[in-house]
């Protein structure tokens, strides 16, 4: 199964079950957004939270982290949702 990031969904991440693990939080992101269609909304507070559970060795700020799923999401057409203050 593949994590759904887009609307708040959660599910078990692709990344977990990669052979090794994923190197950069882009890498990261790629992998979870790889299946969102153009105009899904991907919640940030979602991103960020399958980046700490499933790439717990990752050193990005979540102020880091943002940056790069506002960069790649604009990239593959997608929408942001700000919830991480929630």
């Amino acid at each position: 199964m593949k994590a759904d990031v887009a609307m708040g969904r959660s599910r078990m991440s692709i990344a977990r079950g990669a052979i090794r693990p994923v190197g950069t939080a882009r890498e990261f992101l790629a992998l979870e957004l790889g299946s969102a269609r153009y105009g899904d909304i991907v919640s940030v507070k979602a991103v960020i939270e399958a980046i700490r559970r499933d790439a717990p060795y990752m050193r990005d700020t979540d102020n880091e982290l943002m940056e790069e799923i506002v960069d790649l999401t604009r990239k593959l057409g997608l929408a942001v949702l700000f919830d991480s203050r929630e």
